[in-house]
């Protein structure tokens, strides 16, 4: 009897659905998902890039050797040269310090510091739209859901009243067409229960792929999101949208990063002062060592123009920049705009919507009522099946449509 139980409590332990939440999904799509893991390796590369221009601050240390097994020496002898073939060899060792260069690489590593700031603000716009993502994949997986009962019941409706048809029929209340015109209305209804299957299995699979991992067969969700009455604090101020939004602060940061690059172009036309210090040894006809110590300026006088074009180059790349930060601010505007307006529609459908699905269930119990005592014709029940199922599903359209524009609402403003 002991092991009975045991295998019993084992058994509703197993059957026990596990509760997939929203917040759970966002957390494995942000741990996992490779656009987001490539975000993350990106500004870690940056990070590198800031350390590379910083470089060029530090000291320069360089050595070197060569060894050359022939090679002709020029002797002055009796007051003539003469030559002599023979091997030889040097080696030695330098240093470079750059003293001042007009802030060319002080300009050099403040953009490579703003361009790791945009990485850094990439990987959070990264995670905000996967967020998105993941909470309208979401949301399309409970409507799916929702829509998949409510297309079972209507063919468990259609298929009792064909049931009732037939029954009708062979007291001879009824004739074979209405029997006929159920039993075509129960084929429709599983055609269309198969293609709610086929897309809340399709939802399903997108889902997964966010989160990384297959969801079993008896995983329950959060279906109180979908027709939940109150919605979630959004903001809905446009100037704090526009100062949150992700996109619009990289933009900026984009100008700002083209604008020192073309700052460190110019100051690249005065050259740099440097101290230079090397140590030689050679082994050639004689042996002797040589050292070098100084400051050495130096300075383009013509590059055939590479440096002017250069310039010239970022310059029009930050007018560019600030162009498209405008174009990115216009955009998102618009947007903010758009989605406040589909909102305010969105409410106004689902109360609608919500009126429509109450009338048509108590119209569809009524006519159904009325034909089971022959006052309705099996046409009158099919149009009040129709009605009551164009309501439910258009209630569901309604709450995925509201929610669809609060969450990008949510990700324009950085959540």
């Amino acid at each position: 009897m002991k092991k009975i139980t045991i295998l019993l409590t084992v058994g509703l332990v197993g059957l026990h659905a596990e509760l997939l939440t929203l917040g759970s999904c966002i957390d494995k799509a942000l741990q996992t998902h490779p656009d987001v893991r490539a975000f993350m390796l990106k500004v870690k590369e940056q990070h590198e890039g800031v350390k590379v221009q910083k470089g060029a601050w530090r000291p320069q240390v360089s050595a070197y050797a060569e060894y050359d097994p022939q090679r002709t020496y020029v002797m002055p002898q009796n007051g003539q040269f003469h030559t002599i073939d023979d091997d030889g060899w040097t080696a030695g060792i330098s240093v470079t310090q750059k003293i001042y260069d007009f802030s060319k690489t002080s300009h050099t590593i403040e953009s490579s510091k703003i361009k790791h700031e945009i990485s850094t603000l990439s990987f959070e716009e990264a995670k905000a739209l996967m967020r998105y993502r993941i909470r309208i994949a979401y949301a399309q997986l409970l409507v799916q859901k929702a829509a998949l009962t409510a297309r079972e019941k209507d063919l468990d409706a259609k298929r009792a009243l064909y049931e009732q048809a037939k029954a009708l029929v062979e007291q001879g209340l009824k004739t074979r067409a209405d029997e006929s015109r159920f039993l075509s209305a129960v084929r429709q209804a599983e055609d269309a229960l198969a293609v709610a299957r086929a897309a809340y299995k399709k939802a399903k699979i997108s889902l997964e792929q966010y989160i990384g991992e297959p969801i079993a067969e008896n995983t329950t969700f959060e279906e109180g999101i979908l027709s939940e009455k109150t919605v979630p604090a959004i903001v809905t101020d446009e100037e704090t949208v526009l100062e949150n939004n992700l996109q619009l602060q990289i933009a900026k940061k984009s100008e700002d990063a083209s604008r020192e690059l073309y700052k460190s172009k110019l100051a690249e036309h005065y050259g740099s002062l440097d101290v230079v210090a090397e140590a030689s040894h050679f082994d050639t006809l004689s042996r002797y060592d040589t050292t070098l110590f100084g400051i050495r300026y130096a300075v383009p006088i013509y590059s055939g123009g590479r440096l002017s074009a250069q310039a010239q180059q970022t310059k029009i790349s930050k007018m560019i920049a600030a162009e498209e930060k405008e174009s990115k601010r216009r955009a998102i505007l618009e947007e903010i705009k758009a989605l406040l307006a589909d909102l305010e529609e969105a409410e106004k459908r689902i109360e609608a919507r919500r009126s429509q699905t109450v009338s048509a269930e108590e119209t569809k119990v009524l006519i159904e009522a009325r034909y089971e005592e022959g006052l309705s014709t099996y046409m009158e029940v099919l149009d009040a099946e129709a009605v009551w199922l164009d309501a439910k599903l258009g209630l569901l359209d309604a709450f995925y449509t509201r929610l669809n524009r609060l969450y990008r609402l949510e990700y324009l403003n950085a959540k």
